[in-house]
């Protein structure tokens, strides 16, 4: 497999508002409308520490902001407010982490996009707590949004893909206390109401940070680790960049193209975001 790197290029933000940080949660596409979206959270730039905060925000705001794009993204709608409605169990959920969202494609929850979020819930367990991570999800082609299943206690980023096993949501993420130094994972059969099997992958180390995750086929050998069997083991694979890197995302093109977006830098690991293509040999 032959790997590229491409530097990223600054563009016009979607979203600017003075005292605000903007924190970017997923971004993916509804398919059978033809319509991409943005979604993203707010909260005062003064705020050290976003995980502390989230209960301020669950009581003072809660929800998220969406902008959607459909004529594939060359304009873009202002941002409006969306409040999810909380889960049987009373969480309530935002977008988690800069990821893509995936839409479903097998009955019997064909077209029901599913996205990575915080989950908060006063009174449970955490990291931080009341905030663990895990789904949200739309049934009406993001016009409304309800909190779905939630995560063990500890758990925080996410990513997720839809498997080949009758639509079951595979889910990989992030452990921060009850940390075992591998990679944590969920699935659901229910379409993203509640997760039905959890556990740690003993073949797949992790630093205790946010992965990409992108289903492509049965065998493809994508990037830095890569499962032919549905995310029930893992194979590491060669690496994309030599330098310090971090948060990253992938996509696959039509033509079998693996996309890897990552920050990375030679001084530290967040000084600019690159873009790894990763060719069939």
């Amino acid at each position: 497999m032959r790997t590229t790197v491409e530097p990223g290029r600054p563009k016009r933000p979607f979203f600017e508002e003075d005292d605000v940080a903007t924190i970017l949660g997923s971004i993916f596409e509804d398919r059978i409308t033809s319509t991409l979206f943005v979604t993203f959270w707010k909260m005062p730039a003064d705020v050290q520490d976003d995980l502390g905060y989230f209960g301020t925000y669950a009581k003072n705001v809660g929800g998220f902001w969406m902008l959607k794009s459909t004529d594939e993204g060359r304009t873009w709608s202002e941002p409006y407010l969306i409040q999810p409605e909380s889960n049987a169990e009373g969480w309530v959920a935002w977008p988690n982490n800069c990821i893509h969202g995936i839409q479903l494609a097998t009955d019997p929850h064909r077209g029901r996009l599913v996205i990575p979020a915080f989950l908060y819930k006063e009174g449970e367990t955490g990291q931080v707590p009341g905030v663990r991570g895990g789904l949200l999800y739309s049934d009406d082609s993001g016009s409304t949004w309800r909190a779905g299943a939630v995560l063990r206690d500890g758990s925080d980023e996410v990513s997720l893909v839809e498997t080949n096993d009758k639509g079951e949501i595979y889910v990989t993420h992030r452990m921060n206390t009850n940390f075992t130094g591998h990679r944590h994972f969920a699935r659901s059969v229910d379409g993203g109401l509640t997760f039905n099997e959890t556990g740690a992958h003993t073949d797949l180390p992790d630093p205790r940070l946010h992965a990409g995750l992108i289903r492509c086929g049965e065998t493809r050998r994508m990037t830095i680790a890569s499962s032919g069997d549905s995310g029930h083991s893992w194979e590491i694979g060669p690496s994309i960049d030599e330098n310090l890197s971090r948060y990253s995302d992938l996509a696959a093109t039509p033509g079998g193209t693996v996309l890897c977006v990552y920050t990375n830098g030679t001084r530290r690991d967040r000084d600019k975001v690159s873009v790894a293509r990763l060719e069939p040999s």
